[in-house]
């Protein structure tokens, strides 16, 4: 006789939830790639039905398709979190075969059983990677990779043997593009790397990888770019004329540099001549000033005119190093010249020689620079408020306030920025009158800035009127994050208020303390009591 009510049905983790949260949780990742909930997702795979299991497929791997490398060590981590996994299921007898059905594609079985190597349970992660190892496809590659540093040595073992069998020419565009999490294993502790990333650097130095790395010059990913260029550095294959082409075509500044450094390595005079123009108009100034360096030990007599020239560059770094250069021939009065650049009229080196002159001159020459305070040109106008900054800036902050309401923001900004560098406290009833008849956006937000930058009791009245403001978003952001900075950094100084002061908290308070939450004003409201 069969008593079938004894049986119990097997419940699988896709139970545990409604198929309208189910529903829900796919549709973030599908429609808003919420990605962190991948690990939630992947429950769902183990279910009765296989209309589901389908689904859940197709959405999982079309989000890991468009996952960056760093997001996926990042869902790695995630998977590990006890809170977005359930563990009451027995995984580690589950076989990641059963996540998947025939009607899958090769493509979604690679991402979810790649995603099954991530899962915390040992054993299931060591199944899915052999299981995983069946497949040819490449996009198996990144997931041997991140099990090469697993915690369970027989894992890390497993990865790896399956990721060096496909260490070939077949897999060169898979392995170039996972390169970052490679050198990644340089700095692992749980194993030694070392041996397997040779073998890497060796396999990528032959020449027939040569087309994988030029093709990885071209990712959208700066890390993998710059591994590319770091092994053709490495590998001595790529003549100084290849590596001047990538570097035209590098848009990274910091990976124009790391191959101008190699470009200019042992590099022969007249190499040096013929691509000095092209170096010499970077836009970065770390490059130019190596270029400028290695033209003055090339060339140190006929120097001298094109580091006077560089002293009028934009950037202070190079006309710092232009300096530095003339100074060891021994010429050094910058002032006249950058005097005589201004008095030579309407130039477009200008703003260099302004610049130039704050940096070496003294207050004395302030009255060179003041008439281009009106000048139309914004760039001329920031640079006179800079150098006047940087000479007596404390002197002309009534210069600094009345730019404040300048119809261009750049050019209010640089004056805020200016005014906080001074002393600038007993100009508080000055700037509050800019706030409140600011013309512009950018003027009342930058006014309000340098109120909520008063010394600590001056500031709070301002913080919170302008906590309340309705009038402009921006301005009452400001407030909200200043009122609760203020109360974090309270007991870090330790000045006593004036009777004054107290009042004047005690008003804003009083108008606006309705509109604070309840939390923050009883704060202030017990920081003033007992002054």
């Amino acid at each position: 006789m069969n008593w079938d009510f004894f049986k119990r049905t097997k419940k699988y983790p896709a139970d545990l939830y409604t198929k309208e949260y189910k529903e829900e949780v796919l549709c973030s990742i599908e429609n808003d790639n919420q990605w962190t909930k991948i690990p939630l997702a992947f429950l769902f795979m183990l279910s009765k039905s296989d209309e589901e299991k389908v689904r859940t497929a197709q959405i999982l791997h079309k989000c890991v398709m468009n996952l960056t490398y760093t997001q996926m060590a990042n869902l790695d981590t995630i998977f590990r979190d006890r809170t977005s996994m359930d563990w009451s299921y027995d995984w580690g007898n589950e076989s990641p075969r059963n996540l998947l059905l025939t009607s899958m594609n090769e493509e979604e079985r690679v991402s979810i059983l790649g995603l099954c190597t991530f899962h915390p349970n040992g054993y299931f992660r060591e199944k899915a990677l052999h299981t995983l190892a069946n497949f040819e496809t490449g996009r198996e590659i990144p997931f041997f990779l991140f099990r090469c540093n697993d915690w369970v040595p027989e894992i890390r073992r497993v990865a790896r043997m399956n990721f060096e069998n496909r260490i070939s020419i077949k897999y060169g565009k898979e392995i170039v593009q996972n390169l970052p999490i490679v050198f990644k294993l340089r700095n692992a502790k749980r194993a030694d790397h070392s041996v397997l990333i040779e073998k890497i650097l060796q396999f990528l130095a032959q020449k027939e990888a040569i087309a994988f790395l030029e093709q990885g010059t071209k990712s959208e990913f700066n890390k993998v770019r710059f591994f590319c260029y770091k092994i053709m550095i490495h590998s001595k294959t790529f003549n100084k004329e290849a590596l001047l082409n990538y570097l035209l075509q590098e848009s990274e500044p910091h990976l124009r540099f790391i191959l101008m450094k190699e470009i200019l390595n042992d590099i022969s005079i007249k190499k040096f001549n013929d691509i000095f123009p092209i170096l010499s108009r970077d836009k970065f100034p770390k490059i130019r000033v190596e270029v400028l360096q290695k033209y003055n030990t090339f060339h140190l007599k006929e120097s001298i005119p094109i580091l006077e020239e560089t002293l009028l560059d934009k950037n202070g770094s190079i006309r710092s190093i232009a300096r530095y250069l003339l100074e060891k021939q021994n010429i050094t009065n910058f002032v006249s010249y950058y005097k005589r650049v201004i008095h030579q009229g309407p130039n477009e080196k200008y703003r260099g020689a302004l610049l130039g002159l704050g940096e070496v001159a003294n207050k004395d020459h302030i009255d060179l620079v003041l008439p281009f305070l009106q000048d139309d040109k914004v760039g001329l106008i920031k640079a006179a408020i800079r150098t006047i900054r940087m000479l007596d800036g404390n002197t002309y902050k009534n210069e600094f306030i009345h730019l404040l309401s300048h119809e261009h923001r750049g050019v209010s900004k640089e004056a805020t920025r200016s005014l906080q560098s001074t002393f600038f406290q007993d100009m508080e009833t000055a700037i509050y009158h800019v706030y409140q008849n600011a013309q512009y956006d950018h003027t009342k937000y930058n006014a309000a800035v340098l109120l909520c930058s008063l010394p600590k009791w001056n500031s709070l009245p301002y913080i919170i009127l302008f906590y309340v403001c309705k009038e402009d978003q921006s301005v009452s952001h400001l407030g909200k994050l200043q009122l609760v900075n203020w109360l974090a950094t309270f007991n870090k100084t330790f000045s006593i208020p004036d009777k004054e002061q107290i009042n004047y908290i005690q008003f804003a308070l009083k108008n606006h303390g309705k509109k604070l939450i309840e939390e923050e004003k009883r704060q202030i409201e017990f920081y003033i009591k007992g002054f």
